[in-house]
């Protein structure tokens, strides 16, 4: 009688989440193993404990771990009668419909569900933390603290790479390298605070600070913008942008850029998307930008949502563009897209732009240096310095191996070894559509790698949709 094999998945994030459902919905016949520390286990590090106010800036009545279930989240929250509502969502009526609950709070949505799939007796969960993995012939090996496990397929869901530390000040007491959890960060109210970023985490960094400060919060970019406010969200069916049709204009394996444009320009003519009027809105003028966006939640949120759709398409889009196109693709397009995906709250815009208005919070563009000295942060722009005590790091995520300050070795032990390999564009080489790893040997067998750290191959896969529809097709594949 044959041993019977055994599955690893190592984190358990939603794409590693996802990736247990998938495997158990499909009954497959071998043992699993999960792994992850205990801070994170069934909500990985985006969803831990923090402060109740700061929102997921995804709408929750339009968010699920259940693809075919879109108001799941929600239907989970009213039936959750020990769960005090005003304390994880947003306060306030607003035109679109959408409703925000906390990040914490979905946090506890995806436990509920984990503590579900653990429940099946094929499923076990190991809370030590995993330290290396080596390849012994066509089987894995993986060291925790404590002991070793070996087995016959894995599926690598580490979550992002950690932030990037680019101007060495990882050392300065004074400094935060990531804001999370905010809960933990004691602001001193006479002190002078600023934040290295303008995206969602140094939004949550201005909404949880300037109630505390009674100084000035400053935020620096280079470019001096921030996310669209998130309209009226719409539900999108695309006619000429699919990707059945995209993927018959293939030369040679290839997608030419030029062609999805056409089918850009032609699908949102179907729909009456004026692309030109809204590519002119400054959004290096925070003010004026939100401004807009508050005050035409339907055509905004219509622009959102057929961007959305397309993002959630562009793994099957973006491995089959040359070179030469994903350069002009990131050069010429990537930003006017960007500039509408990730919308923040309506509430938090109007927070922001009240904060602005009574001269609580600057947001100063044309950023170059940081340096410490004296006891301050000097930051410099294009024409000015200002000083500061504390500095925040809210830049997000690496796209890079190199350049990130991982939280562990882990990963840093697989890429010396050579079972994991950069990619020009982000992360690390993968296989398109099946995301079977691809290391300096070749492609390896039985082992898998989701998330943001396969970012070059998988772009754009690091919303909550996108890594369940990517564990999806990833444990189809497997078990075919």
């Amino acid at each position: 009688m044959e041993d019977t094999m055994t599955i690893a998945i190592i984190g358990t994030g939603v794409a590693g989440m996802s990736v247990l459902k998938y495997l158990i919905k499909l009954k497959v016949k071998e043992d699993i193993l999960l792994f992850d520390d205990q801070k994170y286990l069934s909500k990985g590090r985006a969803f831990q404990y923090d402060h109740p106010d700061l929102l997921m800036n995804y709408p929750g009545n339009q968010l699920s771990m259940k693809l075919n279930k879109p108001d799941d989240f929600e239907k989970w929250v009213d039936a959750q009668s020990q769960i005090d509502e005003e304390k994880h969502q947003n306060e306030h009526e607003n035109k679109t419909g959408n409703v925000y609950y906390s990040r914490q709070l979905f946090g506890k949505y995806m436990q509920s569900h984990f503590e579900k799939y653990v429940q099946n007796k094929k499923v076990q969960v190991i809370t030590n933390h995993v330290r290396n993995m080596i390849q012994i012939d066509n089987r894995y090996e993986i060291q925790t603290q404590d002991e070793s496990y070996q087995v016959d397929t894995v599926f690598l869901a580490t979550g992002q790479f950690g932030t990037s530390d680019h101007y060495q000040l990882k050392e300065i007491e004074a400094f935060r390298l990531w804001p999370y959890p905010l809960h933990q960060l004691e602001v001193e109210h006479n002190k002078q605070y600023a934040v290295l970023g303008t995206g969602l985490s140094a939004v949550d960094c201005a909404r949880y600070i300037l109630p505390k400060t009674n100084q000035p919060l400053l935020l620096f970019s280079r470019k001096g913008q921030v996310q669209s406010v998130r309209g009226k969200m719409a539900n999108i069916q695309f006619k000429y942008l699919t990707i059945k049709n995209i993927h018959k204009h293939k030369e040679k394996g290839f997608i030419p850029l030029n062609k999805v444009v056409e089918l850009f320009i032609k699908e949102a003519k179907h729909h009456k998307i004026d692309i030109e009027t809204l590519l002119k809105i400054k959004r290096n003028d925070p003010v004026k930008a939100m401004q807009y966006d508050l005050n035409h939640p339907e055509t905004v949120g219509y622009l959102q949502s057929f961007i959305l759709k397309l993002t959630q398409q562009a793994s099957l889009i973006w491995p089959y563009f040359t070179n030469e196109d994903k350069d002009e693709y990131l050069q010429n397009y990537h930003q006017l897209l960007q500039n509408y995906t990730n919308p923040m709250p309506e509430d938090t815009a109007t927070e922001l732009l009240n904060a602005i208005q009574n001269k609580q919070l600057q947001i100063i563009p044309n950023m170059q240096d940081v340096t410490y000295l004296y006891n301050k942060f000097r930051i410099t722009t294009s024409n000015e310095e200002y000083r500061t005590h504390y500095l925040i790091n809210a830049t997000g995520p690496s796209k890079s191996f190199a350049q990130a300050i991982e939280p562990n070795d882990f990963i840093k032990h697989l890429f010396n070894q050579g079972l994991l390999i950069e990619h020009p564009y982000g992360g690390f080489y993968v296989t398109p559509e099946t995301n079977q790893v691809i290391t300096s040997s070749g492609i390896a067998p039985n082992f898998y790698m989701l998330g943001q750290k396969t970012g070059g191959v998988n772009f754009l896969n690091n919303g909550i949709v996108e890594l369940i529809q990517e564990a999806k097709r990833v444990v189809k594949n497997y078990t075919k």
